[in-house]
């Protein structure tokens, strides 16, 4: 950022939603020397522009008056799109300015006639056609001069993509000529002092052709035989080493021409003879450039757009000036006007054109002196200990400001519809037969609000038909509807959505509002028939009274294999086919969920801890079993083994690529040298294999992808449960230290992912709690590196999970296999105060579980 910011003086908006870039903006004296400059802009959906700005200066308050009306000149769709724009004497016989228009199809050059005061609201521009050249290629660009040392003409140069050059001769085609070593077209330029063209190739080399040798070339091509290998060599060259974004030519004498270079990392100054001048080093990232020579002292100026929107002014390798525009702008040039000699005229990405000049006028922000005083170490801990509980605590209750604020401005209400619909088969090709739930969002809002975004967030398989809305203005009420339903057969995680909104107030400020709704359990769950065997099994202990089912899942009451005062509940996972069963002990307050897959479990454990713990607040214990810690640290190999999975394809496909450029480039060779023996030999057969397996790998690497997503789904769901498990064992301090180590979302980077976030997260969590190094301070990691090996992540998950449960002193963390379990009667822990050795959960045939087993 700068201190200064640059200084409107006129202003506006080239149409609405059009696209432009560098070769979007031309300032000539079009109508002659005594108009001054006019500003021609040509955008990529084929508007022409001109405008002749007449900002004045007001005396009053010597403020510009900016834009007006009448300084559009001429507005008219000459094609599909502009690919470039000049200004010349591209007339026979004439030596008027005349326009030349580059587009996809033809090279056109107009003239432009100016009416002084034609119309009752000012003056106005006349375009005609001149004459037209059809293009048997796709442009890219457009170079002119005064090719030839000719005089009062100027010629016209095409560039194509494929980096072939047509020269026009004004109304006649002469010859085409393409260059070595081009695999994409570069920039262009033409030196006329010198008479030479100078560009460069894909070797990141800046070459020099003389005109005539080129002519001379492209005229005896014709007479060649086919099979010829004459290429034309530039004069000379130089190693630049760096790709290239544009090339200027200024005259610095009479004697001297400058070649200024613009790349990604470097601006350099060149002269005409092949030596360096000067080289900057930029340590920004560069969009544009303008080079130009001050009169009468020759001083050398460039300037130099960065991609924050900050305008470099550079004298020689001396930054001199830094000014903040108001947009990032993609051309910049400098023009004459009327009543502003010497003006920055910059144009952006959208189309917003602006004339303005350096100002001197700084900001009027000025930092705070900076007080320095002594600290005392256990003043400082302690403050710091007070400032961190107050942020757990604003953290976990919300800002009462905050959300008094928002409810006064905006509020919201969500609702999920308790009956399931049918998916369309037309919306939802891949899930015709599912059914979906509709959720409204209603918004009401009480004062005017800007860029309301309304985002829903779901877990998968859980899909939003519409997860995104974006209301530009919202005055009043508001209805939006999306609706939600199942893809694919993996475990859900919950089966909670979350709706998100977004503004922006009249101050500028930005507002967050979320609602958490839950949605019928019909749209993942099915109640049926009870299982006697199970696998994997978990066990909740209440304080309180156990409430029967029919209080609990009142949705399935009276289904198929559920009865209100049954003891045991049978519910299916509607697509992935698992089914979790319930079973209530009448005697050992306990709930028993059990199931043949351990993934299913975690969105039915949830549901029942939450509507019971809705009832009775912390009255639910359990414990974590060495088998749920085997679940995750078996998700955990098969997320790391699909992740690396994903990476070995990818490199594969990298090396293919470079194959496929490699045998591209040589294929290209051939044809330009018109060598069809080595055509008709062995490179088609490599490339039609090098293509075959690209796309072999482009289709492993789609399914390498799609098993990294399911494995990535079910580490999120053995994480659910083991967080479920530990929520109840353990207070909420030591809970946020583990959930945040593990329980965030698996990443879709392919070198840093979950694994290795979640690898430093449970080392601070070791450090921090043990007990030996309580007192040193935690170090901090600058760079996560690539795990190797996810032996000692697992270790490190079954220590904490161990040290959580031991410093809890709630209840013990299981850490030894518990003994085998018949499915309906088991033994009960031995640390449970129980006399009984048997438990009473009640049996699926027992009915309502009212005698013990």
């Amino acid at each position: 950022m700068s201190l200064f910011k640059s200084k409107e003086w006129w202003r506006t908006e080239c149409g609405s939603n059009g696209s432009f870039d560098k070769q979007s903006l031309l300032v000539c004296p079009l109508f002659g020397d005594e108009k001054k400059d006019a500003v021609v802009v040509g955008s990529h959906d084929g508007y022409l522009r001109v405008f002749m700005p007449t900002s004045t200066w007001l005396e009053e308050t010597k403020n510009p008056t900016g834009f007006k009306s009448t300084d559009l000149l001429l507005e008219t769709k000459v094609a599909e799109c502009v690919v470039d724009l000049k200004s010349g004497r591209f007339a026979s016989g004439s030596q008027e300015i005349r326009l030349a228009i580059l587009t996809p199809k033809a090279l056109t050059v107009y003239t432009c006639t100016f009416n002084q005061d034609s119309i009752e609201h000012g003056d106005r521009c006349v375009l005609s056609v001149t004459y037209e050249h059809a293009l048997p290629r796709f442009p890219l660009s457009l170079t002119t001069g005064p090719f030839g040392g000719v005089r009062g003409r100027d010629f016209l140069c095409v560039q194509c993509l494929d980096g072939i050059l047509l020269f026009f001769e004004q109304e006649t085609f002469a010859f085409q000529q393409s260059l070595e070593n081009r695999l994409l077209p570069s920039p262009v330029v033409y030196v006329a002092r010198k008479d030479v063209f100078v560009t460069t190739n894909s070797s990141w080399m800046l070459e020099c052709y003389r005109y005539q040798n080129i002519a001379e070339f492209g005229r005896s091509q014709s007479k060649l035989d086919k099979g010829s290998s004459r290429v034309l060599g530039p004069d000379w060259s130089y190693n630049l080493g760096e790709a290239i974004l544009d090339i200027n030519v200024v005259t610095l004498s009479s004697f001297e021409v400058g070649i200024l270079v613009l790349g990604e990392r470097n601006l350099f100054c060149l002269r005409d003879t092949c030596t360096l001048k000067y080289t900057k080093r930029l340590e920004y990232d560069a969009l544009c450039f303008h080079a130009y020579v001050i009169e009468p002292d020759g001083k050398l100026m460039v300037m130099v757009v960065a991609d924050t929107g900050t305008l470099m002014v550079y004298e020689g390798t001396t930054l001199r000036w830094s000014a903040q525009l108001t947009f990032p702008a993609v051309a910049i040039t400098r023009a004459h006007f009327q009543n502003l000699e010497g003006a920055i005229v910059v144009l952006s990405e959208d189309g917003i054109l602006e004339v303005c000049y350096l100002g001197s006028e700084p900001s009027l922000f000025v930092a705070p002196p900076i007080h320095r005083r002594t600290f005392e170490q256990g003043a400082v801990e302690e403050e710091l200990f007070s400032l961190r509980k107050i942020l757990r605590e604003s953290a976990s209750s919300g800002s009462p400001l905050a959300a008094a604020a928002a409810e006064s401005e905006l509020s919201l209400k969500v609702q999920a519809s308790p009956e399931l619909e049918p998916c369309p088969s037309d919306l939802f090709e891949e899930v015709e037969g599912r059914s979906m739930c509709r959720v409204s969002m209603e918004l009401t809002s009480y004062t005017p609000l800007r860029d309301v975004q309304v985002h829903v967030d779901v877990s998968r398989p859980l899909v939003a038909s519409k997860a995104s809305h974006a209301i530009p203005t919202l005055c009043d009420r508001l209805v939006l509807e999306t609706t939600i339903h199942v893809e694919g057969n993996a475990h859900p995680v919950t089966s909670e959505a979350r709706v998100t909104v977004t503004y922006e107030v009249e101050d500028g400020g930005l507002r967050v509002l979320q609602k958490t709704l839950q949605l019928p359990l019909k749209l993942t769950l099915n109640s049926c028939i009870p299982e006697t065997t199970a696998s994997s099994t978990v066990t909740l202990k209440s304080k309180e009274p156990l409430l029967n089912f029919g209080q609990l899942f009142p949705e399935f009451t009276g289904e198929r294999g559920a009865r209100q005062n049954s003891g045991a509940l049978g519910l299916q996972h509607l697509h992935a086919g698992s089914v979790v069963t319930i079973l209530l002990g009448s005697k050992t307050n306990r709930y028993r969920v059990q199931s043949n897959e351990s993934l299913a479990l975690t969105s039915v454990v949830h549901q029942l801890t939450s509507r019971y713990l809705e009832r009775f607040p912390g009255s639910l214990t359990s414990s974590v079993a060495r088998t749920h810690l085997q679940v995750v640290q078996a998700q955990v190999e098969a997320h790391f083994a699909a992740r690396r999975e994903v990476q070995r394809v990818a490199n594969e496909i990298a090396l293919t690529t470079t194959q496929l450029r490699n045998v591209e480039k040589r294929m290209l060779r051939c044809f330009r040298e018109r060598n069809s023996r080595s055509l008709a030999g062995g490179l088609a057969t490599l490339l039609d294999s090098t293509y075959r397996s690209a796309f072999d790998l482009i289709q492993q690497l789609a399914e390498a992808q799609a098993e990294r997503d399911r494995a990535g789904d079910g580490l999120r769901c053995a994480l659910r449960l083991l967080l479920l498990l530990a929520r109840l064992c353990v207070n909420d301090d030591k809970y946020n230290l583990l959930e945040s180590a593990i329980g965030f979302v698996p990443q879709l980077h392919d070198d840093v992912g979950w694994e290795e976030i979640a690898d430093v997260g449970l080392s601070v969590l070791l450090k921090a709690t043990s007990r030996k190094q309580e007192h040193e301070v935690v170090g901090s990691w600058n760079k996560l590196e690539p795990v190797r090996d996810v032996g000692k992540l697992k270790k490190r998950i079954v220590h904490a999970v161990e040290r959580l449960g031991k410093d809890a002193n709630l209840t013990e963390f299981e850490s030894a296999d518990p003994p085998p379990e018949d499915p309906i009667r088991f033994s009960v822990a031995s640390s449970m105060s129980s006399t009984s050795s048997t438990s009473s959960f009640a049996s699926p045939e027992d009915g309502d579980g009212s005698r013990p087993v």
